[in-house]
């Protein structure tokens, strides 16, 4: 008989499938040819551990964590352990979670006082009792680290007593037995203060009480008078009002007084502008002695003759006022004029 090539390709995939699923359950810590018991454990913590956990005894593994569910109505935590079939434990036996290593890896220890035999021994399915441990325990027995607290316990008293003869006995020297010192002497002074302090609230009692009387009789006092506190916070909110309505009012009839002084100025002004404006008109029409200067050129032309002949004559006298002065002789003059005419050449 003769295997065609999609039976062969068939039979192939089957193979590779199932090598699959085993190398996967192997790498777990199962062997799928070999019979196993599943037992259960609750916890209230598993401490991030994982499945494929390690399951040991006394160091050698027996099997793997192979599921692990939350339990969230009762915050609980089951955990499926699956043992090699030739494995027996008691039903007692206590099913500890305990770190491997610094790194964070988990394992689960099974501890019990004596190995079972017939039914003493759990079935596969039952629950076991379970037991979370911190790393230093797991990493310690209770021995050893017994050992160790004492030695930190003798470490430290060594410690305390160095510090002592070092810092706290009236020989030693330095900056901090000092300072130890000073703060002593502080706290000293601040006890006997306190203690005068006491004394002096002991002997002022009654003073202080006769006070508080005086306090409480001055609040009843007030809480009684609270009425009449409050008509006269009343009346004295009245009285303000009345006052600001009285400034507005008298700052509103000044504004008024302002205001028609400012309209009368107004008027005014335009009266002004008017005659103004009628002063411009008549020069524009050359009414009056101005307004005939501004519009007839000829009147200006002689104006500035008259006015250019009169500083001649003016600048004239000035320079010859022998000209203007009565004299007998016509001849004088006319000496004075050669005369004036020479130095004028020179």
């Amino acid at each position: 008989m003769t295997l065609t090539n999609e039976v062969k390709v068939a039979l192939l995939a089957i193979v590779a499938i199932a090598l699959s699923y085993w190398g996967y359950k192997f790498i777990l810590g199962s062997n799928v040819f070999k019979d196993s018991n599943t037992y259960y454990v609750e916890y209230e913590d598993v401490d991030l551990m994982k499945t494929s956990s390690p399951v040991t005894i006394g160091g050698v593994q027996i099997g793997f964590v192979s599921e692990i569910t939350p339990l969230l109505d009762r915050q609980m935590v089951r955990v499926a352990l699956d043992l090699d079939d030739d494995v027996q434990i008691p039903k007692n036996t206590v099913a500890t979670i305990k770190s491997t290593g610094f790194m964070g890896g988990k394992a689960v220890l099974l501890e019990y006082d004596t190995p079972c035999s017939g039914d003493d021994c759990a079935q596969s399915g039952d629950y076991l009792q379970g037991v979370t441990q911190g790393m230093l325990s797991s990493m310690l027995s209770q021995e050893d680290l017994d050992g160790y607290l004492n030695t930190v316990e003798q470490s430290l008293g060594a410690i305390a007593d160095t510090l002592n003869k070092h810092l706290l006995s009236e020989d030693a020297e330095g900056p901090l037995p000092n300072s130890l010192r000073n703060l002593e002497a502080t706290l000293a002074n601040l006890e006997q203060t306190s203690g005068q302090l006491n004394g002096i609230l002991y002997r002022s009692a009654d003073d202080i009480t006769g006070t508080m009387d005086n306090l409480n009789s001055i609040s009843a006092n007030l809480k009684a008078s609270n009425e009449k506190i409050a008509s006269i916070i009343d009346n004295t909110d009245k009285v303000s009002g009345d006052l600001a309505d009285m400034e507005l009012q008298k700052t509103l009839e000044e504004v008024d007084q302002t205001i028609a002084q400012l309209r009368t100025a107004l008027r005014k002004a335009d009266q002004a502008f008017v005659g103004i404006n009628g002063i411009v008109g008549s020069l524009e029409a050359g009414e009056g002695t101005l307004g005939k200067l501004l519009q007839d050129g000829t009147l200006y032309e002689e104006l500035a003759r008259v006015s250019s002949g009169v500083d001649s004559l003016t600048e004239d006298f000035q320079e010859r006022p022998y000209r203007y002065m009565p004299l007998k002789s016509r001849r004088r003059v006319k000496r004075y004029d050669r005369k004036d005419e020479k130095d004028s050449n020179e």
